[in-house]
């Protein structure tokens, strides 16, 4: 079976990470696995997959948005029995793409959020004659289904859930990271996610000034990075933040720290909360569709953008050494659930389902 995955990029974010992870493993299962990224953005992404003799292709075209990608992916989707499509506008412009080819190939996507900014009455009508173009529609929880829906009803039966997953060892199995410029003597305070408007650093930089006693680790990068710097500034506490950026080692400065915090708007899945769970961490979440379900009944949920709440669950938190190791027991529980190995075969079985009795078999190539 050759299948090609079809991506906006491979810039730091959940789709990105759970397309790398599960690439190699396709090829362990018998499946040819190719990916196309629409812009190329240089990343450890990028070179895990290249390390790892991924076939990785680009469409040459300079921007995400111009029609010029549909003609670029049409000379570059022959030979591929299923084409997997990942995040928007690659979702629309592979629909297109596709169109203007003389043999028709299956498509198949992932639903990876709970929302979008294309939410909106005006823009609707693209998203009600895109998804039906599609043969499956992975949702990666159950609420980013019951959210796509609402949205496009006659889609409801083309729709699989295949849980994220990650790769449990990696995680389970870490030596803690070495942080000489953070404090040994206060709480580690962690928090993985892109600096972009649908994370809620604020929250949590805001709930950080009435918690003493406590260091905040921040990895990740983006456009409102240089904001949050300046309100942790002004809030006072510039010198218990350490903006560490990306980091290649995310599960050795997991295992250095002592709790986890997810706040954030909206999140489909939290493909960093689960990783969290699986270093053995408390974990403290925005309680939101999709990310309130794999982190309910292990990890603690506070009402999204509410400071004064995240203050009092983390206050108590911070003086029970005890409930931290309940709730770190807790989330290595949970964190099992959700292996890596699992999304793949739920992905497989899609595929499987799509092409049918007559497609080439898991195992053959061609």
């Amino acid at each position: 079976m050759r299948v090609l995955h079809v991506i906006d990029s491979l810039n730091r974010g959940g789709a990105e990470v759970m397309l790398t992870a599960m690439a190699p493993r396709f090829r362990t299962r018998g499946v040819i696995c190719d990916v196309i990224a629409l812009l190329r953005r240089p990343s450890p992404l990028e070179r895990s997959l290249q390390d790892q003799d991924i076939h990785l292709r680009y469409t040459g075209v300079h921007s995400l948005y111009s029609p010029r990608q549909v003609f670029a992916l049409a000379n570059l989707l022959h030979g591929y029995d299923l084409v997997h499509v990942h995040l928007f506008p690659a979702q629309l412009w592979t629909v297109l793409a596709t169109a203007r080819m003389r043999c028709r190939i299956p498509l198949v996507t992932t639903e990876h959020n709970t929302w979008n900014a294309r939410r909106r009455w005006w823009l609707r009508p693209v998203d009600l004659w895109m998804y039906p173009s599609y043969e499956r529609i992975a949702c990666i929880s159950e609420a980013t289904a019951e959210y796509l829906i609402r949205w496009c009803p006659g889609v409801a039966e083309k729709i699989t859930i295949i849980p994220n997953g990650i790769p449990l060892d990696a995680f389970e199995n870490a030596q803690p990271a070495t942080l000489a410029h953070v404090p040994c003597d206060v709480t580690r305070l962690v928090f993985v996610g892109r600096f972009e408007a649908q994370k809620d650093h604020a929250t949590l930089l805001r709930a950080l000034a009435a918690v003493p006693d406590a260091h905040l680790l921040l990895v990740g990068d983006g456009p409102l990075r240089p904001r949050l710097e300046q309100l942790a500034q002004s809030l006072g506490i510039r010198t218990r933040v350490t903006f560490l950026g990306w980091r290649h080692d995310v599960a050795a400065v997991l295992k250095a720290s002592d709790i986890y915090i997810h706040s954030t708007h909206s999140d489909g899945f939290g493909i960093a909360a689960c990783e969290a769970m699986a270093a053995g961490l408390p974990v403290v979440a925005s309680d939101v569709p999709g990310l309130a379900q794999v982190v309910a009944g292990a990890g603690i949920l506070f009402p999204p953008g509410n400071a004064k709440a995240l203050v009092h669950y983390l206050t108590a938190l911070i003086k029970s050494p005890e409930q931290q190791r309940e709730m770190s027991r807790a989330s290595l529980q949970r964190a099992r659930q959700f292996s890596i190995e699992n999304t793949v075969d739920g992905c497989i079985r899609m595929y499987e389902s799509v092409l049918g009795a007559g497609a080439v078999q898991v195992g053959e190539v061609r």
